[in-house]
């Protein structure tokens, strides 16, 4: 056998190697890390008129929490909804923009409509400003079940770990005359986003 023949099939070996390696490792993508999220409430207790923020759904990055208000109770007329969200870390969470979509605590009668917004504070981006209420006059809401959801809100996690997420102070409920409803209390405990890693390794 000649030596020409040896070369040539030693440099094919190699190339195959190269590239079974190249294939099982370097150009494998299915075991990448990928990241998750997901909120926890608080432990506060619920009772009728508190506002506390809730789970709804999560998916990759995103996590969507719903403030809601607990009933039963037919006697409270709301109108608006004004309060903030405060974000503990914005290293670790972001608030999506355009994501506040308004629930059944308000609904529309005849000539009514309902505004939810919600965007970062100027001056202040780890506050979220929501504003939910009802335009055309007319009366207001009560709630007759066991709760109703005032606003939608998607968070995005940007990386692994944990932050609170919690209703930030000095919120206002106000009735169908422009009053403050005093009795209407807002949850003062942190819940909790945890953004997780899953899935990655060597090979």
């Amino acid at each position: 056998m000649s030596s020409r023949f040896l070369t040539l099939t030693s440099r094919g070996i190699a190339a195959t190697a190269i590239a079974a390696f190249a294939f099982f490792g370097y150009g494998c993508s299915s075991n990448q890390a990928t990241l998750g999220a997901n909120f926890i409430a608080s432990v506060t207790p619920t009772t009728p008129r508190l506002v506390k923020l809730q789970p709804l759904a999560s998916g990759g990055t995103s996590v969507t929490v719903q403030a809601v208000i607990y009933g039963p109770d037919t006697t409270l007329d709301m109108y608006s909804f004004d309060f903030a969200v405060k974000i503990g870390n914005l290293g670790l969470l972001h608030f999506a923009p355009g994501s506040a979509v308004a629930g059944g605590a308000l609904t529309a009668t005849t000539g009514q409509t309902v505004v939810a917004t919600a965007s970062a504070d100027v001056s202040d981006p780890s506050l979220i400003v929501v504003s939910v209420h009802k335009t055309g006059g007319g009366a207001g809401d009560d709630v007759p079940g066991p709760l109703a959801t005032i606003v939608n809100l998607t968070f995005t996690a940007t990386m692994a770990g944990s932050t609170t997420l919690s209703i930030a102070a000095a919120p206002t409920v106000k009735d169908s005359t422009g009053q403050p409803i005093p009795t209407i209390t807002f949850d003062t405990a942190n819940g909790t986003v945890t953004g997780v890693t899953s899935g990655g390794g060597p090979y």
